[in-house]
């Protein structure tokens, strides 16, 4: 039976603690907090600790003190049930965390499974003494969780966030600084937007010299970030650019939450230019924007306006050889960027070419690739196989299942909202998505049936649809993809092809066919691994029903 008792946090709880069956020589996990803060830690001597943590002078404004331990813990078990509870109530926002994010690891060992109950009950306890209020199945379904930099890294993350920093480092002591960025490279679900959000709490608490190492278990890391805070000297003003308006909010509001971080610091590629910059960050950096010549060109009034005002010896040419990547480039002496080819979706995205070159002609100095799913509990070989079935010309791909990731396709566009609305009501954040096949200025009718346009992320009613830019960099647990009347089936060419009478987003048309259609593809491709749980498909285009239903009955 786990132990969970607290005392008022004062130098009289020190015998209380002695007289608790787990205070000397035990692993147990404490959180000490008030009415508006928490900090959680774990140790293997509760006396000893909080003797220490009462004598530091950042600790003198808790309250109260929890102690938490069992007779099966070990230091294994503690080290898990620490990352548990600075990921949950990080997220559940009861209380601002106070600690560092550096000792947040996904530890595995012997019958962990098993503990996962008591971590439940644990939980449970908490809430029945206010220190928590939320259940652990809303929070787990809240952005707040999703994208929290308190969010375990696997071993490829955690690698990965490592080198960064030490190319970053490097960076900062080079006099010259001629090589100035960081590419991270990863498919969607791959984490991208975790280890991002994670590395700028990460850089923001080693320079602000928090002796964040401390609570790191690893002796490696927590060597380097205790050495980090005098060769980050210089580093003092960190962005977080986000090209997409509702991730961005999304983003605005967690670092709101986060202690170390400001929401001043999330920001668009446009106000990236009213400030120089030692670090920026840039998620969803395949979502910048370039010049392109289409109907609607006065949408391009500011961005001709920031490129006059960015010309200088660095860049030659005409104002129309200048991307928001450029003027991120300018504006910061260190860029990370997380960048996914496939996920360009507009002629006025960036292209792949053109981002290489970029990264060529001025910065290029790091390629950091990320592999793992994430995200998706169908995992790579699902996110493979969608590619395979969604872009390719070919029909000897063969039929695969996914024994953890439900995938169905339906023959009336009735049956799958029914099937979604059923799954929203079991497990929450499930939504149907479509592509540019409708203007967003117009009903989606379908079979009779009429639709409308989501006008949020948070929009959950039963009859409404998302786009792609109200979903892109976004979780969900099941969703319902609607391959509009934009794509068909072409049984002469044997591939999904695309009709451009019927597309109606005109930054998603180009002269060149094939790159459009690589732009549409994207976006299917896009929505059809956004879901962790399931996806469920429709397509308006008979023939193209039928060639889906062959791969996912």
């Amino acid at each position: 039976m786990t132990s969970v008792i607290d005392f008022e946090y004062d130098t009289n709880c020190i015998e209380k603690i002695k007289d608790w069956r787990f205070g000397k020589n035990w692993p147990i996990v404490y959180i000490i907090y008030n009415d508006t803060n928490a900090y959680v830690g774990e140790t293997l001597d509760a006396v000893r600790r909080t003797n220490q943590h009462l004598q530091e002078l950042e600790f003198s404004c808790f309250t109260k003190i929890c102690l938490i331990s069992n007779k099966t813990f070990n230091k294994s078990v503690i080290l898990d049930l620490e990352s548990f509870l600075i990921k949950y109530m990080s997220a559940d926002a009861t209380r601002e965390l106070t600690n560092g994010n550096a000792g947040v690891v996904d530890h595995d060992y012997f019958y962990k499974e098993a503990y996962s109950d008591d971590f439940k009950e644990i939980w449970n306890a908490l809430k029945e003494r206010g220190i928590v209020r939320r259940s652990i199945d809303d929070i787990e379904n809240s952005e707040l969780f999703k994208y929290s930099p308190y969010k375990s890294l696997n071993a490829e993350q955690h690698s990965a966030a490592y080198e960064i920093l030490r190319r970053i480092r490097e960076i900062n002591n080079t006099p010259d600084h001629i090589h100035t960025m960081v590419r991270v490279q990863g498919g969607a679900g791959t984490g991208k937007t975790i280890l991002a959000v994670y590395l700028v709490k990460l850089l923001a608490d080693i320079i602000n010299n928090r002796e964040i190492w401390k609570s790191v278990d690893d002796s490696e890391d927590a060597s380097f970030i205790e050495k980090a805070s005098e060769e980050f000297a210089g580093i003092r003003r960190i962005g977080f650019v986000v090209p997409m308006k509702e991730l961005r909010e999304t983003m605005k509001t967690i670092f709101k939450s986060v202690d170390g971080l400001d929401e001043t610091m999330v920001i668009s590629p446009k106000e990236v230019v009213k400030k120089q910059y030692d670090v920026l960050f840039c998620d969803e950096a395949h979502r910048l924007y370039q010049r392109n010549h289409l109907p609607g060109s006065d949408l391009y009034i500011k961005f001709d306006e920031i490129n006059k005002s960015m010309m200088a010896e660095k860049f030659t040419g005409t104002i129309d050889d200048f991307t928001e990547l450029d003027w991120i480039i300018k504006k910061s002496r260190i860029q990370v960027v997380f960048y996914d080819e496939f996920q360009t979706i507009r002629v006025t995205d960036i292209g792949p070419e053109r981002f290489d070159q970029i990264c060529r002609n001025h910065v290029y100095k790091k390629y950091i690739n990320l592999f793992s799913q994430m995200r998706c509990k169908g995992g790579n070989g699902y996110y493979e196989y969608v590619r395979d079935v969604v872009s390719l010309s070919r029909l000897n791909i063969g039929r695969k299942s996914f024994p953890d990731y439900s995938i169905r396709v339906f023959d009336h566009i009735e049956d799958l909202f029914s099937a979604i609305n059923d799954k929203d009501d079991e497990v929450g954040l499930c939504r149907v998505v479509t592509g540019p096949g409708w203007s967003i200025n117009e009903d989606i009718i379908i079979e009779s049936h009429t639709y409308h346009w989501a006008k949020s992320k948070r929009d959950n009613n039963s009859g409404v649809i998302f786009s792609i830019h109200k979903t892109q960099g976004f979780d969900l647990n099941y969703s319902g993809v609607i391959f509009g009347k934009e794509v068909f089936y072409d049984q002469e060419k044997k591939c999904i092809s695309v009709n451009r009478k019927e597309l109606k987003d005109s930054f998603a048309k180009s002269k060149n066919e094939e790159e459009m259609r690589q732009y549409i593809m994207n976006i299917y491709i896009t929505l059809m691994t956004r879901a962790i749980q399931g996806t469920f498909v429709y397509a308006v285009d008979e023939s193209l029903r039928e060639y889906l239903k062959s791969f996912w009955g």
